[in-house]
C-alpha cells in the first residue's frame, strides 16, 4: 500500500490532507508556526501546508507506525523531524518532553479511523499542543458514535481542556461510485478545529 498509497487516494477523492492543511492556514500557520502531523503517513497534509501556504520551507513533526510510510514521507524533504511510534498511550507519549507544549498545530487526516485511533488520542494532541493552539482532525461520521469519539471530543470540552470553534462536513471518496475500485465508496466526513484552552 505504501507504493502507491498516494496514488489510489487522490484517485478515489480523498480531501482529508488537504482540510487539515487549508484549515490550519485559515487558523494562522505562518512560517513561525510548528506543526506536529500525527498519523503522517506519506507526507500529504505537509505538502499540502507547504504547497498551499506558499512558504519556502515549514516546519512540521511527523509521528506514524508505519516504516513504509515514514520512509515515503522522508523522501519529500518537508519535515524537520519524523518519529516512529504508536500512538493512543498518553502515558507513554508524555515521557517524550520534546513533543510537550510545543505545538501551534497538530493535524491528523485519517488517523480517527476503526482499527487505528482510540479517543486517547486527543489526550496527546492536548499533550502536544501549546496553550491557544489549534487540533485539526478528520473523522468519518459512521466512526464517531460507535468508536466513542464524539463522546471523546465532548468530554474533553466539558472538562474545559478544549473547544470547537469550527466543523466542515464533506463527502469523501467522491470519485469511487464511478471507478472499479472494491473498497471505496463515497462517504460523509467532518473536519474538526479545536481550540487548547
Amino acid at each position: 500500500l505504501c507504493r502507491n498509497y498516494e496514488e489510489v487516494y487522490n484517485t478515489v477523492g480523498w480531501p482529508d490532507p488537504s482540510q487539515c492543511a487549508e484549515l490550519s492556514i485559515e487558523f494562522g500557520f505562518n512560517e513561525d508556526s510548528e506543526v506536529l502531523d500525527m498519523g503522517c503517513g506519506t507526507g500529504l497534509v505537509a505538502q499540502y501546508l507547504k504547497d498551499k501556504s506558499g512558504l519556502g520551507s515549514i516546519k512540521v513533526v511527523g509521528i506514524d507506525a508505519s516504516e513504509g510510510m515514514i520512509k515515503k514521507a522522508t523522501e519529500k524533504n518537508i519535515y524537520s523531524d519524523i518519529h516512529r511510534r504508536m500512538l493512543c498511550n498518553p502515558d507513554e507519549f508524555k515521557r517524550q518532553e520534546d513533543l510537550l507544549n510545543r505545538f501551534d498545530f497538530v493535524t491528523a487526516s485519517g488517523l480517527l479511523a476503526e482499527g487505528h485511533a482510540t479517543p486517547d488520542v486527543f489526550d496527546e494532541m492536548l499533550a502536544a499542543l501549546k496553550v491557544g493552539g489549534y487540533a485539526i482532525f478528520t473523522s468519518r461520521v459512521e466512526y464517531l458514535e460507535p468508536l466513542k469519539y464524539q463522546e471523546g471530543m465532548d468530554v474533553r470540552a466539558n472538562e474545559g481542556k478544549w473547544e470547537l470553534v469550527k466543523k466542515v462536513t464533506y463527502e469523501k471518496y467522491s470519485n469511487a461510485k464511478d471507478l472499479p475500485i472494491g473498497r471505496f465508496k463515497p462517504v460523509m466526513s467532518e473536519v474538526f478545529v479545536f481550540r487548547k484552552l
